[in-house]
């Protein structure tokens, strides 16, 4: 059967997607699904427009705090949120004492609900004693699914090919008997995502050597487009004056029979646009998030987490610098198939807060994207804390750090919640002297064309469809164009001269856009 999305709007079939090339020189394949500008893809003959990046907006929510004996020790980014059978999941990492680098046995996998996405419900499950009580939401960890587990986290996907028992697969390093049985990354899974077994053990191990690998969120899914799995790993390149943390891609007809670690090509990694010290590179880029968005066509995004090491390079490092300790942001990429990145502009997509605020010092994504009730955002979620990475590591680096005014004021982590438009990470934008650009040939399904467009107050945007010679269809020109104004909408609808109506008797065709202060995030053509 397949799956569908209906909450924004349109009918997306998330299976039996067409190819968004047809050939060489044919047009590209677009049928009826939602085609997002993460590239210059759709745009030629272009003039005065660029691609530009969004940030999410930040609430300011602690939707989920650190609030129980539990998860007295911090709230880890290790953690996985999901929209599914109408209700919205969080699995998240807690520790019941500081210092996680020494504290095995202290960690718990709990879980919490809730209806909208915003208010969180963290229910009593009976499934661990905990202080002497069973009421808590703890599902792994102090002796919960037989197991106790440490600073490690998880990830949580749906399995489309697995039995109803085990629709929901955790992705994790715990191991059959917790923390420390494996060198790999193993899979427990479940039917309703509050008990869970361990069922696959070792889907993607390393090869032993000087360097660790697999030390981090790893994240696998399954990809329709492919008929795969794919699995987006840390893997260690230790170059001179750096850990190298390095994101490593890897795919499978099953869930398991991975390549070794090290034989998987690195698809993201500091470069040198990256910053330098002295020459060596003081950023590594930690977790992926890597999720293929389901809501359009092609398109994968991925949210590094972007880790800068304090090092005896900086001045009030020279003579003892903390050990692998910095602050952490959360930045962007987007790509057509998973591989190959575009990197924008390279700022933040989640940045550290103000200094007093509860995220001054790290802002990490957690795995999962999430649609809001309306159909019009997209609710991401992402742990921030005062720590900087490696606060918890000894009680060496807490007074090193505090020394320089680093230290955490209030020893806080949270899980916080940031919004962004529905297809909102990236448009084509044009400035108050307008700009065009025309797309290639396109092979549609539909009646109508539906854009994802903000003018705001004083922008506008207008739209022709151009036969095969480039030149206007009659009837369809810019100037027949309809022109959309006072326009913040996801899934507005183009008209020329009063009717929604495209061109009769052809399904191919080029769009040529022309925006004034506007920015377009997504077309598509559809029979509504």
């Amino acid at each position: 059967m397949k799956n569908h999305f209906v909450l924004f709007g349109i009918v997306i079939w998330a299976a039996s997607v067409p190819s968004l090339h047809a050939g060489e020189a044919g047009p590209i394949v677009v049928g009826a699904l939602r085609q997002l500008f993460i590239d210059s893809l759709f745009i030629q003959d272009a003039r005065d427009v660029k691609l530009l990046a969004h940030e999410p907006r930040k609430t300011g929510d602690q939707s989920i705090a650190a609030d129980r004996p539990w998860e007295r020790g911090g709230l880890g980014p290790y953690s996985s949120v999901l929209w599914d059978n109408g209700r919205y999941h969080f699995w998240y990492h807690a520790m019941d004492r500081k210092l996680w680098h020494t504290s095995p046995g202290a960690g718990a996998i709990c879980y919490a609900t809730s209806e909208d996405g915003i208010t969180w419900t963290k229910p009593e499950l009976g499934l661990s004693e905990y202080e002497g009580s069973t009421r808590n939401n703890i599902v792994i960890g102090h002796g919960a699914a037989g197991l106790r587990i440490g600073q490690d986290g998880m990830m949580v996907f749906v399995d489309p090919n697995a039995p109803p028992e085990q629709r929901l697969r955790m992705v994790n390093r715990f191991g059959s008997k917790g923390e420390g049985d494996s060198r790999g990354v193993n899979v427990m899974s479940s039917g309703d995502g509050i008990h869970w077994k361990v069922t696959h053990e070792n889907v993607m191990t390393y090869r032993p050597d000087k360097i660790h690998h697999l030390d981090s969120q790893n994240v696998i899914f399954w990809d329709d487009s492919l008929k795969k799995y794919v699995a987006y790993v840390r893997r260690n390149l230790r170059e001179a004056g750096s850990q190298g943390r390095a994101i490593a891609r890897g795919e499978s007809d099953q869930l398991g029979n991975f390549p070794i670690t090290q034989d998987l090509p690195v698809v993201f990694r500091p470069d040198p646009p990256d910053p330098l010290h002295r020459g060596a590179s003081v950023v590594d880029y930690y977790n992926s998030a890597a999720v293929r968005y389901p809501w359009a066509d092609r398109a994968y995004f991925l949210f590094p987490q972007a880790y800068y090491h304090y090092s005896k390079s900086l001045r009030e490092f020279t003579k003892d610098a903390p050990t692998n300790a910095g602050p952490m942001d959360t930045q962007f990429a987007a790509s057509r198939d998973g591989i190959n990145w575009e990197r924008y502009d390279r700022r933040p997509f989640v940045r550290v807060g103000m200094t007093g605020e509860f995220d001054r010092h790290s802002a990490r994504l957690i795995y999962g994207l999430v649609p809001d009730r309306s159909g019009r955002e997209i609710y991401l979620y992402y742990r921030g804390s005062d720590w900087l990475h490696g606060w918890d590591r000894d009680d060496r680096n807490r007074k090193l750090l505090t020394a320089h005014g680093l230290g955490a004021e209030e020893d806080v982590t949270t899980i916080s919640r940031v919004v962004l438009r529905r297809d909102g990470f990236v448009s084509v934008t044009a400035g108050p002297g307008g700009g065009e650009f025309t797309t290639p040939p396109l092979k549609f399904d539909g009646r109508r064309l539906h854009l994802n467009l903000d003018t705001s107050a004083v922008g506008s945007a207008r739209v022709a469809c151009l036969d095969g010679r480039g030149k206007a269809i009659p009837g369809y020109s810019l100037e027949d164009c309809d022109i959309l104004h006072t326009t913040n909408d996801t899934n507005r609808v183009v008209k020329w001269r009063g009717s929604p109506d495209l061109p009769a008797l052809t399904d191919v065709v080029r769009l040529q856009f022309a925006l004034r202060n506007a920015d377009l995030y997504a077309f598509q053509f559809s029979d509504q």
